[in-house]
């Protein structure tokens, strides 16, 4: 039966305070996940399912738990919510007190700049995961990820600058698993006194490319500069030159990203604190994420979220639009890098590889169906062209596209729902591009 309030006891009065709090979290925290998620990004996976009952189970419980506090239950429940209360006060102490002491800082993985649009923070540390990988990304002083250099070349080295987005960054893969730290090392090992500068940033086309060299990999004095061009590049130019400034003499003088940095949803700045304070919540998160994602069905579009298919759409049999404003668009900007190389002695390669799909049926499965509709023919059209307008213009091409085809190993060399290299990747990556260094030196 129903207690009057008045006649409660003096800690149950109390102990309702907590309750309060806890229903009142839960019902805000489940309303937020639902919109952000459902409303606003149109996405639900199996880990967001897993959230949404979680706090819909605690709001429940906390407002079933008011109702018994009026009936002759009420110390049971006074008792149940001391401990609940208690246990959770003494995690978050332990939690955050660990995050302090066995977690190193971190930053956002980018920031946005007025010149080159966005850029790796120098001299920090980044937290990258999603279902398929998940690491700590190291950025050195100079804002190149790897480890730190000197800014002056030592006598007789030999610097090769990688320019190109994130898989030349190595997103996917720890610091000594990317392509240009293994292409370093192998050269060492045979000899050669060799830097390999890692330019990659993620989302990054040749326009950005042209600007970081300029500003930053210029005055490190590199020998040989690798433009790696990426499927990805043809419309990703075209939203970055909307967006571009031009000197008086109509020379090109930045691409200001500042009011375009990524807009995180505030589950999405959540997870990230999580991620950079919270050592014991970060595994448990980790954790659920892999056990929701192990038993989720086989639903790409959710499972890669934000996929934009008009990026690869060029790499299909079915294209037929009119894109050679695009591809002189683009071709522009390779030619102002090969010709600033030429102006300051550095010599230059282009570099171009394959997506997943481009390779096989077997790689990148089932993540290239949320870019690629199931069953579609893949054309070669777009590689043809990158080749002739190599050939005319007389720039050194390596082309990846026959080696990452005629791989045989048993690794993958693309993950499954995301689109990058794996491990195995990167090493194919660097043993082609050894031997045409190997040339050179």
């Amino acid at each position: 039966y129903l207690v009057p309030p008045h006649r409660l006891p003096y800690l149950s009065r109390t102990m309702a305070i907590p309750i309060l709090l806890a229903f009142a979290a839960s019902t805000a925290l489940f309303t937020l996940i639902l919109y952000e998620r459902y409303f606003l990004q149109n996405f639900l996976d199996n880990f967001t399912l897993l959230l949404l009952t979680l706090t819909l189970s605690v709001s429940l419980a906390s407002l079933a738990s008011l109702l018994l506090l009026r009936t002759t239950r009420a110390e049971t429940i006074r008792r149940i919510w001391l401990a609940l209360t208690t246990t959770a006060l003494t995690y978050a102490a332990v939690d955050l007190i660990a995050g302090w002491i066995l977690m190193p800082p971190l930053s956002p993985a980018l920031v946005g700049d007025e010149t080159v649009h966005h850029r790796l923070l120098p001299d920090t540390r980044s937290a990258l995961y999603n279902r398929d990988y998940s690491y700590l990304q190291r950025v050195n002083k100079l804002g190149l990820r790897g480890p730190d250099i000197d800014t002056r070349k030592p006598a007789g080295t030999y610097r090769i600058a990688m320019l190109g987005d994130s898989f030349i960054m190595g997103k996917g893969v720890t610091d000594d698993q990317t392509g240009a730290w293994l292409l370093e090392q192998a050269l060492r090992r045979d000899g050669h006194r060799v830097e390999v500068l890692n330019g990659g940033v993620d989302s990054y086309a040749p326009i950005l490319s042209l600007l970081q060299l300029r500003t930053q990999l210029v005055p490190l004095e590199p020998d040989l500069v690798m433009l790696n061009l990426d499927m990805s590049d043809l419309l990703q130019e075209q939203a970055y030159r909307h967006r571009a400034r031009y000197d008086a003499d109509g020379r090109l003088v930045g691409v200001d990203g500042r009011l375009d940095q990524l807009q995180l949803t505030h589950t999405q700045k959540a997870r990230n604190w999580v991620n950079e304070h919270l050592y014991l919540s970060r595994l448990v998160v980790y954790y659920a994420q892999r056990w929701a994602h192990r038993h989720r069905g086989i639903d790409v579009a959710s499972v890669v979220g934000m996929a934009n298919p008009g990026v690869l759409a060029h790499t299909l049999a079915s294209d037929r639009g009119d894109r050679d404003g695009q591809w002189q668009t683009l071709f522009t900007s390779i030619l102002a890098i090969r010709d600033e190389c030429a102006g300051r002695g550095i010599d230059f390669t282009l570099v171009t590889y394959p997506w997943g799909h481009q390779v096989n049926a077997r790689e990148w499965i089932p993540g290239r169906f949320a870019f690629v509709p199931e069953g579609s023919v893949i054309s070669d059209r777009s590689l043809e062209r990158i080749r002739a307008f190599a050939a005319q213009n007389g720039i050194a091409l390596l082309d990846l596209f026959p080696a990452f085809r005629a791989y045989a190993g048993s690794a993958p060399l693309y993950y499954r729902f995301d689109m990058h290299w794996t491990p195995a990747g990167h090493r194919l990556y660097a043993r082609e591009l050894q031997r045409l260094v190997a040339d050179r030196l």
